[in-house]
C-alpha cells in the first residue's frame, strides 16, 4: 500500500473514532437517570392471593410528560415483555418473565404522574413470572420503549395530542360456549381477531400515512357496548370498524357485506358511503363476491349509537362451501386487512 493510502485509511479512521466517541458520550449524556432517594409508597388497591401493591416512587419529570419507569431483573430482555392495552377498562398489563422472584417486592417503580388508580403485582408463576397492572382514571393513549438502564419506559397522553388519525377496530366475538366453527374448523373469533392483528401490523408499518388504531379488546374476552361507546368518544375516534362473520344454515350462502348506521347522517364521510368503501374494498382484495351493504338492526347497538363514521364488515359465511377454506387461510385475512386498511385510507382522503 502506498505512503499516500495508508494515510487516507489512517485519517478515515480517526474520523470514524472521533465520531463513535461522540456518539457515545451523546447517548450518555441523554439516559434517563433514576433519583434513588424519593419517597416510596404504594398505591392503593385491593391485594389477594399471590398479588400485591407495588411500590410507586414519586418522581417530577422535567419534562412534563406522564411517565412510568419500570427497573427490569438483568437477566431480562425484550422477548421476556408483552403489553396488552385494554383502552376500554383504562388498564395497561405488562407481563414480564424476569425469573427473579420477588423481584418487584423490593424495587419501585418510578412516576411523575396521579393517573394512576391502582398498580397491583400478580405472580404468575413461582419462577419470577409476573402481571403489572396499571388502572388508570380515565382514557389514555401510551407509548413504551426499553432504555439502557434496564428499564421500561412508559409514557401517557391524550391520543389527539400525538395522533392525526384516530380509528377504533372492535373484533366481533362469537357469545355462544365455545364458539360456531366453521366447516374447516375456525371460529368467527379466530377470523376476527386475527384480522384484528394484521391490521395493526400494517398501521405500524405504514410510516407514511400515520393511522393510529385502538382496539375495543385483542382477546377472545368481549367487554360491553356501554364501554366500546366510551372508548369511541373517550379516544376521539374518526372511523370504527367492527370485524365480523356470517352464519347461514344455506351453505350455498358466501360472499362480503357490510352494515351502516342508518340514524345518523354524517356530511364530510356518511355511513352509507364508508360501508359502501369497505365493502367493496375488502371483496376486490380478497377476490371474494360483494352481497352488498345493509342498514343494521337493534342488535347492533354499537353501530346504531354511534355518531361517527362506523361500519360492520362481515368477511365471510363461516359455513358457507366456498367461504368456510378462504376463512380459514391467513393469505385471505391477509387479503381482508388490507382491504379494510385501504378502505380506512380511502375514508380519510373523503373527509378532507
Amino acid at each position: 500500500m502506498k505512503k499516500e493510502e495508508m494515510r487516507k485509511v489512517a485519517v478515515e479512521a480517526a474520523v470514524f473514532g472521533v465520531l463513535s466517541i461522540a456518539l457515545m458520550l451523546h447517548r450518555s449524556a441523554t439516559k434517563h437517570i433514576l433519583i434513588t432517594d424519593a419517597a416510596e409508597m404504594p398505591v392503593s388497591s385491593v391485594t389477594s392471593g399471590k398479588s400485591f401493591d407495588l411500590l410507586i416512587q414519586k418522581e417530577a419529570d422535567e419534562d412534563g410528560k406522564m411517565k412510568l419507569i419500570i427497573p427490569l431483573a438483568k437477566s431480562v430482555s425484550s422477548e421476556d415483555i408483552k403489553l396488552e392495552d385494554r383502552y376500554a377498562d383504562h388498564e395497561l398489563l405488562i407481563y414480564i418473565d424476569s425469573r427473579e422472584e420477588g423481584f418487584y417486592g423490593d424495587n419501585a417503580i418510578v412516576s411523575d404522574t396521579d393517573i394512576l388508580k391502582s398498580a397491583i403485582c400478580h405472580a404468575e408463576n413461582d419462577a419470577g413470572s409476573v402481571c403489572l397492572d396499571f388502572k388508570l382514571d380515565g382514557f389514555y393513549a401510551n407509548e413504551s420503549s426499553l432504555t439502557d438502564h434496564s428499564t421500561i419506559e412508559v409514557e401517557f397522553f391524550k391520543p389527539k395530542d400525538r395522533y392525526d388519525k384516530v380509528v377504533i377496530i372492535d373484533p366481533e366475538i362469537d357469545k355462544t360456549f365455545g364458539g360456531i366453527l366453521s366447516g374447516a374448523g375456525v371460529s368467527e373469533n379466530d377470523v376476527t381477531l386475527d384480522v384484528a392483528q394484521r391490521l395493526r401490523s400494517l398501521a405500524e408499518k405504514d410510516v407514511e400515512n400515520k393511522v393510529k388504531f385502538f382496539f375495543t379488546h385483542i382477546t377472545d374476552v368481549d367487554i360491553p357496548d356501554e364501554s366500546k361507546e366510551l372508548l369511541i368518544k373517550e379516544s376521539c375516534a374518526d372511523m370504527v370498524v367492527k370485524i365480523a362473520t356470517s352464519r347461514s344454515s344455506d351453505k350455498s350462502n358466501n360472499g362480503i357485506k357490510a352494515y351502516y348506521n342508518g340514524t345518523f347522517f354524517i356530511r364530510d364521510l356518511s355511513n352509507v358511503r364508508f360501508a359502501d368503501i369497505v365493502e367493496r374494498s375488502c371483496a376486490d382484495n380478497t377476490g371474494n363476491t360483494a352481497l352488498g351493504i345493509y342498514e343494521c338492526d337493534e342488535s347492533d347497538a354499537l353501530i346504531q349509537n354511534s355518531t361517527v363514521p362506523t361500519v360492520k364488515i362481515s368477511l365471510g359465511y363461516l359455513n358457507g362451501n366456498e367461504d368456510a377454506e378462504k376463512l380459514a387461510t391467513g393469505s385471505y385475512r391477509q387479503n381482508a386487512a388490507e382491504g379494510i386498511y385501504q378502505a380506512i385510507l380511502d375514508g380519510y382522503k373523503e373527509m378532507k
